[in-house]
């Protein structure tokens, strides 16, 4: 027999119990066709010694923003600026090259780090007076110049405090968005193709784009990037994408049906191919915890607020009861423990109403879990998509901003999985926070200034490796063919230069990527 690929000398972790380890892996025509003895006498076009590095599956990205990402990697990068000085210099520097019609747009922005907000007539300084759009690193919050505001015709939204200054939050910044795009086809599927080559250089080879529409989006036909990308054979890595609640209209549908909103034709989760198929639709709750927008039960530390909804109540849980009712798999955005409540309440009317067993419904984020939470996601068997990279980078932050009462609350790791609760992994970037970072941070809960959050629900290193793979190919509904080397599985897998079972613990994040293959196509790094 002659097949494409051997990749032999391999320390493989299959993620596949019944056969934990290999050695050996071959490829034909995309898929693992045979491990160790399963090859002897095979021959192939391509044989490749790993010389005793790592091969896992590659890793799964369930919950990322690639389109942000790379418009990001081409815009004024504030990230590593420690000062408001030091920021608007930045921004001025690049505003000097650019025409008086120009917009400056500048990612990698963080208030935390510069120590408050920038003003609109600081980037009016520095920007010359051009249109300056600052997006804050969470994506939950923008500062803008003072032409930018000029451009907001509705006088609610210019009365909101913060407004005057500059600082959108949340759905407010959808009237930059109206300003500023769509982009063109072609240019987001250029920053898809751009972050999607960065994500499989951190070893991933699966991404969900998590919310296509609304203020998640670049462009109204985003679809159409992500086609064109496939067409042009420019995929770097399998996708998944997640229209938004917004983005569904009332269709004409039999009153058997039970459901009176979808996309024409009836396109819901399932739809596609190996590259590219349509996930879960998004509904979004509440806000962020860095912009103190997260809907709490009690206030903030400090603060008065206690958060905020995307919409009325009543109108989201009505979205998640008829997007279940038609089938949809629903990825529901909720941060702050009163937002999972009624998450919770939603998917149980959703399920007595309309019982459907298996319906793989996500929590996005699960920030903050109380503990009489838990049993509940258990029960209705909803998976709680978590970015443990958020750890090291914020959770300080976040425990900083509810006190010590509910400080362990934050982004759950052990006391989930024994309750049973399905565990999967993201990084949510463009925040920062490679796979290996989050599967480090959930082992050793330690933050960035070596403060231990929460060690009662550290994991283990094996199932925080399972989050990124078993786990993200069953929340996709692809844990026949994905995240596992198995016999019959895609090719899809990462090689690395260590071990993370066996280095020691601070090590796994630094652990360097040396190649990644989709459907068996070696790419090196």
């Amino acid at each position: 027999m002659h097949i494409d690929l051997i990749i032999e000398q391999a320390d493989v972790l299959t993620m596949d119990p019944s056969r934990p380890s290999a050695s050996r892996v071959g490829v034909l025509a995309g898929r693992v066709v045979g491990l160790d003895e399963e090859l002897d006498g095979v021959t192939a076009e391509q044989t490749v010694d790993a010389q005793g590095a790592t091969l896992l599956p590659g890793f799964i990205d369930a919950h990322t923003h690639l389109q942000f990402t790379g418009q990001g990697m081409s815009a004024v990068d504030l990230a590593g600026q420690g000062s408001v000085e030091a920021a608007l210099g930045t921004i001025a520097a690049a505003a000097q090259h650019a025409g008086p019609e120009a917009w400056i747009e500048v990612v990698g922005y963080d208030q935390r780090v510069l120590g408050r907000h920038l003003t609109a007539q600081e980037l009016d300084r520095a920007g010359g007076g051009r249109r300056v759009w600052a997006r804050h690193i969470s994506s939950h919050a923008a500062v803008v110049s003072t032409s930018v505001l000029d451009g907001i015709t509705d006088r609610a939204v210019l009365a909101i405090p913060g407004v005057a200054e500059g600082l959108l939050l949340e759905s407010a910044q959808e009237h930059v968005r109206a300003q500023r795009i769509p982009y063109p086809v072609q240019d987001v599927a250029g920053f898809v193709e751009r972050a999607g080559r960065a994500a499989r250089a951190e070893g991933i080879t699966f991404c969900m784009e998590a919310g296509n529409g609304g203020f998640l989006s670049l462009s109204g036909i985003d679809l159409a990037s992500y086609i064109t990308l496939v067409e042009q054979g420019r995929m770097p890595v399998r996708m998944q994408v997640m229209p938004t609640s917004d983005v569904l209209h009332p269709v004409a549908t039999n009153a058997q049906d039970t459901f009176s909103r979808g996309l024409d034709l009836g396109l819901r989760t399932g739809f596609g191919g190996d590259l590219l198929t349509l996930g879960a639709q998004k509904v979004m709750l509440d806000g962020g915890m860095m912009v103190q927008a997260a809907r709490l039960t009690e206030p903030y530390v400090g603060s008065g607020g206690a958060g905020r909804w995307q919409d009325d109540p009543e109108a989201m849980r009505h979205a998640i009861v008829d997007g279940h009712a038609a089938g949809w798999q629903m990825a529901v955005h909720a941060i702050g423990d009163l937002a999972v409540d009624l998450a919770i309440e939603a998917f149980r009317e959703a399920q007595q109403r309309h019982p459907r067993p298996g319906a793989r419904h996500r929590i996005e984020h699960g920030g903050a879990i109380r503990p009489d939470q838990i049993p509940a996601l258990a029960e209705l068997g909803l998976a709680v998509v978590t970015q443990p990279s958020f750890i090291y980078d914020s959770v300080s932050d976040f425990a900083d901003m509810l006190g010590p009462d509910r400080a362990p609350w934050l982004y759950r790791g052990r006391s989930l999985l024994d309750a049973g609760v399905r565990l999967v992994g993201s990084t949510d970037r463009p925040l920062p926070g490679s796979p290996l970072r989050a599967i480090q941070s959930f082992v050793d809960r330690t933050s960035k200034n070596g403060r231990v959050l929460g060690a009662d629900e550290a994991i283990t290193v094996r199932e925080a490796l399972e989050l990124f793979t078993v786990h993200g190919a069953w929340v996709a509904g692809l844990e026949n063919c994905l995240g596992r080397v198995s016999r019959g599985y895609l090719a899809d897998l990462c090689l690395l230069g260590a071990n993370p079972l066996t280095v020691p613990t601070e090590q796994i994040a630094e652990i360097p990527v040396l190649a990644t293959a989709v459907g068996g196509e070696l790419a090196w790094s």
